[in-house]
């Protein structure tokens, strides 16, 4: 995180973010204190601005950026965040807030269009994709690759620490809140993942693991953090992107997000689907049928 002086009503939020019940990461403090630090500068702004600020000053900042919606509405998040923890009007920051939902939602659902668009690769090519990766000892790509597209994960729950179950055991609460763990048993693995985009929904999510494939790979490989940058340091969640490896070739270069696609599609080809979907709904993390139909276009029967 930062360690440069931090304004008053910056500093303010970030103590009040790390004394809640359920602090935030020392990622997302360091992703809120980028924003408001850019925003101060791009704006040649001083003191407690957004304080001082009237919410429609606000608003109009956020409309001359030049930025995607879901980019808006993170930097709308701050103004939010400092006007209520100063219980200052936030009616108009709110109503805003909605207009952005809907031009995000807008801009997914074209996104999803264009990607229905493509021939994406068959369940069966990535499945072999994922094998070949083991059988080359390629250990730790192949690990992440499973979890994503078995389980319909996103590339922040991967980021997670390979640790024994005695140890684990050992840990205390405060160690566990906010880390993704793949625990290590006698006979299977569990993950626990527990900083995630839909954790405040959803809570910790728990995933029972009983690949013997999977299990061998962890015992192989020692514990610690899976994904470390070459000078040994951790990948934040920001960097996730760069560092984790799909299913690549000439034509394609796959996203998480087309993994559970390719799963959703193929699930609907099975005996008892419905089952399924919520299976992968749920420990993918949104526990909705219906979002899975409205972004990943299920086919009626």
């Amino acid at each position: 995180m930062s360690t440069k002086p931090l304004i008053l009503e910056l500093s303010k939020l970030i103590l009040q973010k790390q004394t809640q019940p359920r602090p935030v990461s020392l990622a997302t403090l360091d992703k809120y204190i980028k924003q408001y630090e850019f925003m101060t500068l791009s704006y040649n702004k001083n003191g407690d601005w957004v304080s001082k600020s009237t919410e429609k000053d606000l608003i109009n900042l956020i409309k001359k950026m030049d930025v995607k919606p879901s980019g808006q509405l993170n930097y709308l998040n701050i103004f939010f965040m400092i006007k209520s923890m100063n219980e200052q009007p936030t009616d108009e920051i709110l109503k805003f807030r909605e207009t952005l939902f809907k031009k995000k939602d807008k801009q997914t659902e074209q996104k999803i269009e264009e990607k229905q668009t493509q021939n994406l690769p068959s369940y069966a090519e990535v499945e072999k994709f994922i094998n070949d990766l083991y059988k080359d000892g390629d250990l730790i790509r192949y690990l992440y690759n499973y979890l994503i597209f078995t389980y319909g994960l996103r590339n922040k729950d991967v980021n997670l620490t390979i640790i024994k179950a005695d140890k684990f055991n050992k840990l205390d609460v405060k160690d566990k809140q906010g880390h993704n763990f793949l625990v290590v048993k006698k006979t299977e693995c569990e993950l626990i993942v527990d900083d995630y985009k839909t954790r405040n929904t959803y809570g910790t999510k728990n995933i029972k693991i009983r690949s013997r494939k999977i299990l061998k790979v962890c015992q192989s490989l020692k514990d610690g953090p899976i994904l470390l940058k070459a000078n040994g340091a951790n990948v934040s969640n920001d960097e996730l992107s760069y560092y984790i490896r799909l299913f690549q070739n000439e034509e394609f270069h796959l996203t998480e997000a087309d993994y559970f696609k390719i799963n959703v599609l193929y699930i609907q080809t099975q005996p008892n689907p419905l089952k399924l979907l919520k299976e992968i709904a749920q420990t993918r993390g949104t526990q909705s049928i219906t979002n899975l139909d409205k972004f990943y276009n299920l086919q009626e029967e």
